[in-house]
């Protein structure tokens, strides 16, 4: 591979060789790894180095990877002589070198280059320096170009940064530099941004200056934005100019945290914020942030009300009622029991969560028809969860039923089961601990050994023998 890049340094076309550093340097990670095996390779290899010029960047960004430091030294001296935005990851590489030699020519160079030309920091240049940002000397890199977000003339170089698709590059500008960007910049990032972590500083610092400018027009704007970490920066902002009656209509919000903060303000302003819960949940068409609201501030009183939200046409308003029950522990079993063959999958995978304390009182045929429903893995996954609620017999069973399932996850996490609990009956000289039993009546004996025989293939053949002398072994089998 470092034969091809120097064949293409060495050609008469800049431009090629350029295009090269561009491609290697896209992928920061893959870079480092570059660097590390280029040193490998130089150290045991016969060939010689390079020939280093100006006129092929190529062979002086491979060189800066060499492992003899004085080689490294010269390269980092020539790329500093002429200095392309495509050779400044390697040169910022070179900034954690653990020859001092080069690494303080690098570390030198670096901030003069950067203050001359504060475009030579590239998104590929910001993304090499946070990897490098890890390692034990690599703060330097990491320091400096904060340098030119920080100076009075960075507008243009964060502006040329924000727009990369990288969310770290994003991030890096916004950790440093948010303060110097302008509010109507901050809120196009807060609102259409892709990345959670990117929208969440830009709505912080937008909010900010938006208190301190007293502009409660766009924290209105930012708290009707559809993301849960706007919402609740532009809701605190308006707590904070003194007006928490803005913010009590978002008691029903999606977002538990936005749902908190409307209750403080609620608080403030003399609202019940039960009593609406408690009315809300009645209308016709309850928001599940209601649901989640009455959750909060409920208690079990507040079961049949939830209750009655368990035959809403909404799923996820039924999704949202049964964690409600789970939460207050006011479960209703045999109404919580018919939605274990709901239509929506996840009604079937909340109602088993909230069955599954008492999953030893629900009748057993129920479950084991659920096991074998031929046509929805959600059901068998529900009826397998609470089987596995059951004595150590019923939930192996259960798992040898299902490890020959036709869903995949399904199988494996059953095999895996049944081997597990196979081989936590086993008993083995170097166990301290007792070992449990399995505790299985003679009838319950033969039926597992009989479901292990059909599944060998599954289990394997030394898992079936394993439990077949656990049975043999077991009281009351002779």
């Amino acid at each position: 591979m470092t034969a091809a890049l120097l064949a293409v340094g060495s050609a008469a076309d800049r431009e090629d060789a350029i295009e090269a550093l561009r491609v290697l340097t896209e992928r920061p990670a893959l870079l480092l790894r570059l660097d590390a095996f280029i040193r490998r390779e130089s150290w045991y290899s016969a060939r010689p180095a390079p020939l280093l010029t100006e006129a092929d960047p190529v062979a002086l960004a491979l060189a800066a990877s060499h492992a003899d430091g004085r080689i490294r030294e010269r390269a980092v001296r020539r790329m500093l002589n002429q200095p392309y935005p495509e050779t400044m990851p390697f040169l910022v590489l070179r900034t954690s070198d653990w020859v001092r030699q080069v690494r303080e020519p690098a570390c030198t160079g670096l901030a003069v280059l950067l203050h001359e030309n504060p475009l030579l920091a590239t998104p590929v240049t910001v993304r090499t320096a946070l990897l490098v940002n890890r390692r034990r000397r690599g703060a330097f890199a990491h320091a400096q170009l904060r340098v030119p977000l920080l100076d009075e003339s960075g507008t243009t170089l964060s502006g040329r940064l924000l727009t990369a698709p990288e969310p770290s590059v994003r991030r890096f500008v916004l950790d440093t530099a948010a303060q110097r960007l302008r509010l109507r910049d901050l809120a196009v990032l807060a609102e259409s941004d892709l990345d959670r972590q990117v929208r969440a500083r830009a709505a912080e610092a937008a909010a900010r200056q938006a208190v301190w400018t007293d502009q409660v027009e766009l924290l209105h704007r930012l708290a009707r934005n559809r993301h849960a970490e706007v919402r609740i920066t532009a809701l605190t902002g308006l707590m904070r100019t003194g007006s928490p009656q803005r913010v009590v209509p978002f008691l029903d919000d999606p977002s538990a945290l936005v749902r908190a903060l409307a209750r403080e303000a609620a608080r403030r302003t003399g609202t019940d914020s039960l009593a609406y819960y408690r009315a809300a949940v009645q209308a016709a068409e309850p928001q599940v942030g209601a649901v989640g609201g009455l959750a909060e501030t409920g208690s079990r009183a507040d079961g049949p009300l939830l209750t009655a939200l368990l035959d809403n046409p909404a799923p996820q308003v039924r999704v949202h009622a049964l964690r409600a029950l789970r939460s207050l522990d006011a479960v209703p079993v045999p109404r919580v029991t018919l939605l274990l063959r709901d239509g929506s999958t996840a009604v079937v995978k909340e109602a088993a969560a909230a069955l599954a304390p008492s999953a030893t009182q629900l009748p057993a045929g129920l479950l084991w028809d659920m096991l074998t429903d031929p046509h929805r893995p959600a059901v068998r996954r529900a009826g397998y969860r609470l089987l596995n609620r059951h004595d150590r017999p019923t939930a192996l069973r259960a798992a040898l039923v299902l490890s020959a399932d036709t869903h995949p996850r399904l199988a494996a996490q059953a095999k895996t089961d049944a081997t597990t609990q196979i081989r936590t009956l086993a008993s083995h000289p170097w166990r301290t601990r007792p070992v449990p039993s399995l505790n299985a009546s003679p009838a319950q004996a033969a039926e597992l050994l009989a479901l292990a025989e059909q599944r060998r293939t599954e289990i394997t053949e030394g898992m079936v023998q394993l439990l077949r002398d656990l049975l043999r072994m077991a009281p009351g089998s002779r």
